[in-house]
């Protein structure tokens, strides 16, 4: 759902952000934050089981939190008076703000994660990934409930070696507790041809993300990995990861 803002500062060369905003995915900050809050709050009262609300499609609230500091006071007012759970994602590591507040662990942030590789030829703006790990390692030691959010899985060429290398360093240098409380998400890449138009143009230096012998069509102007390979990818990932993380859950593959 939308909250407090939308668009982003960085400029991740996937997201679906960039067909919204035409090469310059700026930040739009709502003003209207006890509103909005006020909404999920009564919401969260109206059903019969506990619901998550994802406060975070729209933009990265790390981030925008540097710019409007609503982070803290959102997690305190829904720890305080909403039922349930409020999530969010993030590539971020400003995290020391939200540390040290009354969240009551009703406030689950699940941090995106990719091998460095793919973040400093894509997720252009974003923080390194050791800065990620060290950031989860402090909101799960802060009681906060954790999870990784593998996403997207990009097939750039020797990827199933830079995924392994990955999967290393987070074992290697994720906390003892995240390891053990922690969830993980994976989700492989979609992409578009408005992506590959101004893409082109506003980075043309940068990777071509877009391959025809691996994508194919899903929708009007969509592409995805192939079935086959897509499959062969999950099957891929979920030993790989269960190697590294035998204890974990993943939640989901799509």
């Amino acid at each position: 759902m939308p909250y407090t803002s939308s668009g982003c500062a960085a400029s991740c060369l996937y997201c679906y952000l960039v067909c919204h905003y035409n090469k310059c995915s700026y930040l739009r900050v709502f003003v209207n934050r006890e509103e909005m809050m006020e909404k999920i709050i009564k919401t969260s009262y109206k059903s019969e089981k506990e619901l998550t609300f994802e406060i975070g499609s729209n933009s990265d609230l790390i981030l925008e939190n540097t710019v409007t500091e609503n982070l803290p006071w959102t997690i305190e007012t829904f720890a305080k008076e909403g039922r349930g759970f409020l999530t969010l994602p993030t590539k971020f590591d400003m995290i020391e703000p939200i540390l040290n507040i009354d969240h009551k662990s009703k406030t689950i942030i699940r941090m995106s994660v990719n091998p460095e590789e793919i973040i400093k030829k894509v997720e252009f703006g974003t923080s390194p990934i050791l800065n990620r790990i060290d950031a989860i390692n402090k909101l799960c030691d802060a009681n906060y409930p954790v999870g990784l959010l593998i996403a997207p899985i990009i097939m750039i060429e020797n990827w199933k070696e830079h995924y392994k290398k990955f999967l290393q360093t987070l074992c290697e240098n994720l906390s003892s507790k995240v390891k053990k409380e922690m969830f993980i998400e994976v989700i492989f890449m979609t992409y578009s041809f408005v992506h590959k138009a101004i893409n082109n143009e506003a980075f043309p230096r940068a990777i071509e993300l877009y391959d025809k012998d691996l994508m194919t069509g899903r929708g009007r102007g969509k592409y995805s990995y192939k079935s086959s390979l897509k499959n062969e990818g999950a099957e891929f990932l979920r030993t790989e990861i269960n190697r590294y993380f035998p204890n974990t859950k993943i939640e989901y593959t799509v």
